[in-house]
């Protein structure tokens, strides 16, 4: 009972409370008053005598059991009232602390997720860049001693698909790797890593035009917002290129330091001329779904424009702080 008065005690109630007695008391002196220099009672007593049948002069006590039963009546609805105040606002609290404990759940998975795909790119990297190295070598070795020894041998030409293959191998590791894990974003920063994925989706989609605008400090944010905002850019980018059917999208990473909603924060927009969907339609993909949890895991804001016809733009604010101050959200 004590958690629940705490919980509704409010600045000026008492204040309040106080003022709204002294004015039903003074309502009731007036009332008085009034009553008695007007004699009320004696000329509705003398008005109702002829239909005393009737018992009208019982008017007056029944008005007042009347008026102290509404008043019991009010009384309960008061108690009903902020017995259900305090119920939501407990609701309220609980559901606060769960959303921020989803929160922090999906920001650890996030954290397990990214972990376990660098752990993946750099076995990739080291073990199997390193062995396709070696076959490669191998082939190599084995194609210019055979075409010394034996020209007509077809050992060399199975030597070179070898290598062919090899190379072909070894691109597709590149790739995953850089899916796995941005390159350059820990050794050149944000901006760098997305000025040189930006150029790499250029070259695979020539026939998309893409307008970029790379503006402010996006350097120094962290790793997770970083992760976020790549991971953005890279699933936004790749609906695009699966879905839209566009032939152009402009895109918009910014931080933002004058936001009256945000202090500072990352805006980021992908806006393409596409053929658009219905938003509020059923289905809508894993992607999308994965780029709302991951911004609101940060404690962003993450909100979809689209019309069939019409393109299709995604808007994120995600803001910045310290890996200190996210721990503690």
């Amino acid at each position: 009972m004590s958690r629940d008065r705490t919980i509704l005690a409010e600045p000026g109630t008492g204040g309040t409370h106080r003022r709204d007695i002294v004015i039903v008391v003074l309502l009731t002196v007036l009332a008085a008053l009034i009553g008695a220099s007007l004699e009320i009672n004696e000329r509705i007593f003398a008005g109702t005598r002829r239909w005393e049948h009737l018992q009208i002069d019982e008017l007056p006590a029944v008005l007042v059991v009347l008026s102290a039963s509404l008043a019991w009546f009010a009384w309960r609805r008061y108690r009903e009232a902020v017995s259900e105040i305090a119920r939501r606002r407990a609701a309220e609290a609980h559901l606060a602390a769960t959303l921020l404990e989803n929160r922090r759940l999906a920001r650890q998975f996030m954290q397990l997720q990214e972990a376990e795909r660098k752990r993946l790119a750099r076995e990739m990297h080291d073990e199997l860049g390193q062995y396709l190295n070696a076959i490669k070598m191998d082939a190599v070795a084995i194609q210019r001693r055979l075409a010394q020894e034996d020209a007509s041998s077809p050992i060399p030409r199975a030597a070179a698909s070898i290598v062919e293959h090899t190379d072909h191998l070894h691109a597709i590791v590149r790739d995953l790797i850089g899916q796995l894990r941005p390159t350059g974003l820990d050794e050149l920063g944000l901006r760098a890593a997305l000025e040189h994925f930006l150029e790499n989706w250029r070259s695979r989609l020539p026939e998309i035009r893409l307008d970029v605008r790379l503006e402010g400090d996006l350097d120094g944010l962290g790793e997770q917002l970083d992760l976020t905002i790549y991971r953005l850019l890279q699933e936004g980018l790749t609906n695009v290129a699966r879905h839209s059917g566009a032939q152009r999208v402009d895109l918009r990473v910014v931080r933002d330091t004058t936001d009256a909603l945000e202090r500072d924060a990352i805006v980021v927009e992908i806006s393409d001329d596409g053929r658009g969907a219905d938003p509020a339609a059923r289905g809508r993909g894993v992607g999308l779904i994965g780029m709302r949890e991951r911004v609101e895991a940060l404690g962003g804001r993450f909100h979809i424009e689209s019309r069939p016809g019409q393109g299709f733009t995604v808007r994120a604010i995600v803001p910045v702080c310290t890996d200190t101050q996210t721990a503690a959200q």
